[in-house]
């Protein structure tokens, strides 16, 4: 079937509930084999630096197979492996880049934060001592302000680090998929895609943290019960229950992983496809099914 360009009709971004939708169906038909890819992926975490570099493949090879049913142009494992293999130490090398990125986003906001909070403290504490140094009233007012502080500070942080995600949420994408594109001409790929959209996709990336949500809890609720279990069984040596309690939090990790990338791989496949077409005209079309 030819792929002409839509020059002609007009083009629209998919709503958040189509790319939510398109995700899961995506997700849904290739259950089996993105949940496999993925399981791969985790135990490959256990191997240092090469095993990384794998994990960081794998999962752009579910991006990548979950791009061609959106294009409808889908590739068997062995077709889209070709092409991400020779790429592995790029995308490697573009996920450090960004986990630097945060990590000074961090830095940057741990600083910002002690700086204003040592600020509005010699504040307060010259207006507790105006009051008198005795005044329960200053006191308050200190409780008060630092407590509003930091609810400010907290709220201003989780902002930036949601915009700054959004920015750079689909970095793997254009190595995998484009030609000439490097660790780090991804970063900025990604973030020129993503630029005018972020308000929609920071949406987006909330609902589908809604719909993962339940597995999250089920995780921590199976966590929690086999604490318990495990420290009423070894009650009588309290550091034995140790061994299998983290083995049984890193079987479920493994598993809850496994369910949860795939899903999130789609939708970047989604987001990708859609901020393609809507900002460089590619043509694609999406099935009325999705």
């Amino acid at each position: 079937m030819s792929k002409q360009p839509l020059s002609n009709e007009p083009v629209y971004p998919l709503s958040i509930g189509n790319i939510i939708s398109a995700s899961l169906r995506i997700y849904r038909d290739h259950f089996k084999l993105y949940f496999s890819l993925a399981f791969k992926a985790y135990l490959w975490i256990f191997v240092p630096v090469y095993g990384w570099a794998k994990w960081s493949a794998l999962n752009a090879l579910i991006a990548r197979l979950a791009f061609g049913e959106v294009r409808e142009q889908p590739e068997t494992v062995s077709e889209a492996q070709n092409s991400v293999d020779p790429k592995m130490w790029n995308i490697f090398l573009a996920g450090i880049l960004v986990n630097l990125i945060f990590g000074g986003f961090f830095i940057l906001g741990i600083i910002i934060f002690a700086i204003f909070f040592a600020v509005l403290a010699g504040i307060i504490a010259g207006f507790g001592t105006a009051l008198g140094s005795a005044s329960s009233q200053g006191g308050i007012i200190a409780i008060v302000a630092l407590s509003l502080f930091g609810i400010l500070v907290f709220i201003g942080f989780m902002f930036g680090y949601l915009w700054l995600y959004t920015h750079l949420s689909i970095f793997e994408l254009p190595i995998v998929i484009e030609e000439n594109v490097d660790s780090t001409s991804s970063i900025s790929r990604s973030w020129k895609l993503t630029e005018g959209f972020v308000t929609r996709l920071q949406l987006l990336f909330v609902v589908a943290f809604l719909v993962t949500l339940p597995i999250s809890i089920f995780v921590q609720v199976i966590s929690s019960a086999s604490q318990a279990i495990l420290m009423a069984i070894f009650q009588d040596s309290p550091t034995a229950f140790l061994f299998p309690y983290y083995l049984v939090v890193i079987i479920i990790s493994v598993l809850s992983g496994s369910l949860v990338i795939p899903f999130w791989q789609s939708i970047k496949a989604v987001i990708y496809y859609d901020l393609r077409s809507r900002k460089e005209g590619l043509g694609l079309q999406i099935r009325d099914s999705l």
